[in-house]
């Protein structure tokens, strides 16, 4: 005799089956639990199944120790199971109500936290299968949020997003931080102001030239510096100079841009080892304008010599120019916390190595 193929029935799925198992309902310990489909067999009461599914799908956040804490958002074919069970449950509940008076106002008070909670006035046959599925999609697009740079306009969803990979390649090759949504809306990808403040602090606390005569320039360089092609990019790129001359990288390999670690300026476009350049200063960088409704970053120098004289003495702090604006030294090391001369006057003894 030929015999018929018998597939097995995975783990999740006997939660779909609405089979009686004559075990008590582990969380109410009450009436006859059905199976949830968690490996540890738990089993749940008709009741406590729908007001576990309203829970679930009520919270986007929570994922982990689910129902009845074994389950979690991987668990699709036991969630899923459920709600085709639930929904079943329901349905034939509200065709034929319970005739016992306890038992009718259990229900009749388990339809008016569904219909309150979900805001309907009859629950759809499907009702707890199409909640269980949208919260399936909302907690997969939380999951995926990372991935996007998100739409500053209030309410604006996810479907107007852009990908980060697609932002880089369409927008941030060609210099550009600024991107219009789907719905019109005008975005800046730049780093947080906490970011900026951050860089700005780090740049501050060595002021010093870490060396008086560099190599083949003879000229004194400070240790760190912005690259400046990158904040123009929308990034805080924060390089080291070793060793060597004015050239940052030498000889243009490790970084996508070549600039002159003296004056900033692009290197062989603007400087190169036949210029005699000069020090602009200690950099510094702020969000700014761009003059079409988004931001840029833009960067400005503070004196140098007159930055360790304040550091010294506690007379004059110099002020921050940037290309459009001027922030006065004291505002400045007031944002950034950087008040404390002797604090400043320690860290510039310790050095940068």
């Amino acid at each position: 005799r030929r015999r018929r193929p018998v597939r097995r029935v995975r783990r999740g799925e006997v939660a779909g089956l609405d089979l009686k198992t004559g075990d008590a309902c582990n969380i109410c310990y009450s009436d006859d639990g059905f199976l949830i489909g968690c490996g540890e067999q738990h089993v749940v009461c008709r009741s406590c199944r729908w007001a576990a599914l309203r829970a679930v799908v009520g919270d986007v956040t929570q994922t982990e120790k689910l129902v009845c804490g074994c389950l979690t958002v991987k668990d699709k074919p036991a969630l899923e199971g459920m709600a085709e069970a639930a929904d079943k449950s329901l349905q034939a509940l509200i065709a034929a109500p319970p005739t016992d008076t306890a038992e009718l106002q259990e229900f009749n008070m388990e339809m008016a936290q569904v219909t309150r909670q979900f805001q309907v006035a009859t629950p759809p046959p499907d009702m707890f299968q199409r909640k269980v599925a949208e919260w399936l999609e909302l907690t997969r697009r939380r999951s995926e949020e990372h991935l996007y740079h998100a739409c500053h306009h209030p309410g604006c969803p996810m479907d107007n997003w852009i990908l980060r990979s697609d932002f880089d390649e369409t927008y941030r090759a060609d210099g550009s931080v600024n991107w219009v949504c789907r719905a019109g809306h005008r975005n800046s990808v730049l780093p947080s102001q906490a970011e900026i403040n951050e860089m700005n602090r780090n740049i501050l606390s060595h002021p010093e030239h870490y060396t008086d005569r560099c190599g083949h320039d003879a000229m004194a360089l400070r240790r760190f510096r912005l690259c400046p092609e990158c904040v123009v990019a929308g990034l805080l790129t924060m390089a080291v100079h070793e060793e060597g001359c004015k050239q940052w990288p030498g000889g243009s390999r490790g970084h996508r841009h070549c600039f002159c670690w003296h004056c900033t300026k692009k290197w062989g476009d603007e400087c190169n080892h036949g210029v005699a350049c000069l020090d602009p200063g200690i950099q510094q960088v702020r969000r700014a304008a761009d003059g079409a409704g988004g931001e840029k970053l833009e960067l400005g120098f503070v004196k140098g010599e007159e930055y360790m004289q304040w550091i010294r003495s506690g007379r004059s702090c110099p002020e921050t120019v940037f290309p459009t604006g001027r922030v006065l030294g004291e505002t400045r090391q007031g944002l950034l916390n950087m008040e404390d001369r002797n604090e400043l006057q320690r860290w510039i003894a310790e050095g940068t190595r």
